[in-house]
């Protein structure tokens, strides 16, 4: 009878040890199985999806700037095409937006966030404080658009000459704050108006009351009279004034 106890018990423990190799099996062969065709047919339209955001979004953003990559924020329904990308919106100035999507007669919204760069002036050597700067000193390089450099510059502004305002390292960004115009006078200099009435001109020499730049609107004064004239400085210690 002991026996017989026995024999059973180890039937059942091996049917047992059969069916946990037996699933073991079965989920080993799932896990080993290709991909269905509804799998692929869906990365597949993922990516026909984000190829077609990213080519409308690039024509959305500010000029200047490239959209590297874009990236869903959600798994769209099967088969789903674009209809609009930031709605309501004619422009894209962050990196997270929203895009509307279409599956037959049913609307669906699915956020997005991009990967966009833009191009800012560098400098290609160390600069000191005070040193005549040109174009010819910086190089553009592309940044993040997001978080790279806000606010540098894209191009060398016009109207130099320029010193640099303060000491820039290589590679680092240029913006219109680190850069000023020479001063052209300083205060108690004398200075060279020439002064236009109609056909009329005629030089002047005149006294600075502050330092300026070339450009700039200063006070200068008669030494004589002490009249106060506004003049634009056209260059070093020389400076116009148009009379009306």
């Amino acid at each position: 009878m002991a026996s017989s106890r026995v024999s059973f018990a180890l039937a059942a423990t091996a049917v047992v040890w059969l069916a946990a190799q037996s699933n073991v099996g079965a989920a080993n062969a799932a896990s080993a199985a290709p991909p269905s065709a509804s799998a692929s047919s869906n990365a597949a339209d993922v990516a026909d999806l984000t190829a077609e955001i990213q080519a409308q979004v690039s024509s959305m953003v500010p000029d200047g700037m490239r959209v590297d990559h874009v990236m869903l924020g959600c798994n769209p329904p099967p088969h789903a095409s674009l209809k609009t990308v930031a709605p309501g919106f004619p422009r894209v100035p962050s990196r997270a937006f929203m895009v509307e999507l279409q599956q037959g007669d049913q609307a669906a919204y699915c956020s997005v966030t991009m990967d966009a760069s833009r191009q800012v002036l560098i400098a290609i050597q160390d600069i000191q404080s005070g040193a005549a700067v040109s174009e010819a000193d910086f190089r553009p390089e592309w940044v993040d658009a997001f978080g790279g450099a806000p606010g540098a510059l894209l191009t060398f502004p016009a109207g130099g000459p320029y010193v640099s305002a303060i000491a820039i390292r290589t590679g680092q960004a240029l913006y219109q704050s680190s850069l000023t115009r020479p001063l052209a006078v300083r205060p108690g200099e004398l200075v060279t108006v020439l002064v236009k009435n109609g056909p009329v001109t005629l030089h002047a020499q005149l006294l600075a009351q502050s330092q300026a730049s070339i450009g700039d609107t200063i006070t200068v004064i008669n030494p004589s009279t002490e009249t106060p004239v506004m003049v634009t400085l056209t260059g070093p210690q020389s400076a116009e004034l148009v009379l009306p």
